[in-house]
């Protein structure tokens, strides 16, 4: 009886085993017909493959990216429309600039930050709108640089100011290319600003930015050299020096005239007139002249 009891115990386990294998066959089976039913679709091989590579791309390149660091000499730096009249040196400079900042740390926005935080420091710039990415080695300077309208000579050399007065930066090389005629405006009363960016005070500088206003435009614009400050202290008035040399007397601030002087239109008038008749506002000679009479050019002196 006991060898009867563990040979049915012994039958009941074999045939759950046996029926167990039997489920779990069957489910292979049903899942293999499954997988081949599904990829035997090639469009649907195509989607699993593509969004498998998707996803195994973005997760090497991701990491890698941002631990990338592009050494200096390797990288791309363009300004957006830079000035004609900027000096290639000085072009340059800016470029290196904006790569040392860039190559400092690895890449991504901190590095355009500092970058652009740079360039605007060094005073070139009204304004740096954007230091951009093109693609992974060529970055893009979007900004808007002061423009040298005149010379300012002092005794400690001469400065770039813009129309309003502001001053350039100083460098030991050229600034502005060859081949560009500025008017300099000679002895201040003030000296320069401390700093780039900041308005040359004084009333003489300011005459004298509002005279090349008025005349900058004219074909005779070439031949004025500078603009003499020397007897503002004084007197109030300005000259004008031409290349010959010869001295024009002009007088007050455009629309700060004295009793019977005449107006700036009128000296405008009196310069073109010379001009077309001689082909110079000097005549060509170093006789100085007074264009501040109400009704005659006189010769100084006589």
């Amino acid at each position: 009886m006991l060898w009867y009891a563990m040979a049915r115990r012994h039958r009941k386990r074999f045939i759950f085993i046996r029926n167990a294998f039997a489920s779990f066959g069957a489910l292979l089976l049903h899942c293999t017909q499954a997988f081949f039913l599904i990829f035997r679709s090639p469009i649907t091989i195509a989607w699993i493959l593509t969004i498998g590579g998707l996803i195994t791309v973005t997760a090497l390149s991701v990491p890698s990216l941002r631990a990338t660091r592009i050494a200096a000499k390797d990288l791309v730096v363009t300004f957006d429309a830079p000035p004609v009249w900027l000096d290639a040196s000085l072009l340059t400079e800016l470029q290196d600039l904006v790569r040392s900042h860039l190559a400092a740390i690895p890449v991504g926005r901190q590095g355009l930050i500092n970058a652009s935080h740079a360039l605007e420091s060094t005073g070139w710039f009204a304004a740096v709108d954007q230091v951009s990415w093109e693609d992974s080695s060529h970055a893009q300077v979007n900004a808007t640089f002061l423009i040298p309208h005149a010379r300012v000579r002092t005794t400690n050399g001469a400065r770039f100011i813009d129309a309003m007065g502001m001053i350039l930066p100083n460098r030991e090389g050229r600034i502005v290319s060859s081949g560009y005629h500025f008017v300099t405006l000679n002895a201040p009363k003030h000296a320069a600003p401390q700093r780039p960016g900041l308005r040359w005070d004084g009333g003489d500088v300011i005459a004298a930015l509002q005279v090349l206003r008025l005349i900058y435009d004219k074909p005779w614009a070439l031949q004025v050299s500078e603009i003499d400050l020397s007897n503002w202290s004084s007197d109030g008035s300005l000259s004008l020096v031409t290349e010959t040399p010869c001295r024009l007397v002009w007088g007050s601030a455009p629309g700060q005239e004295n009793g019977l002087e005449a107006l700036a239109s009128e000296k405008i008038e009196r310069l073109d007139h010379i001009y077309r008749d001689h082909g110079a506002i000097d005549r060509g000679r170093s006789v100085g002249l007074d264009i501040t009479q109400p009704d005659r050019i006189a010769k100084i002196g006589f």
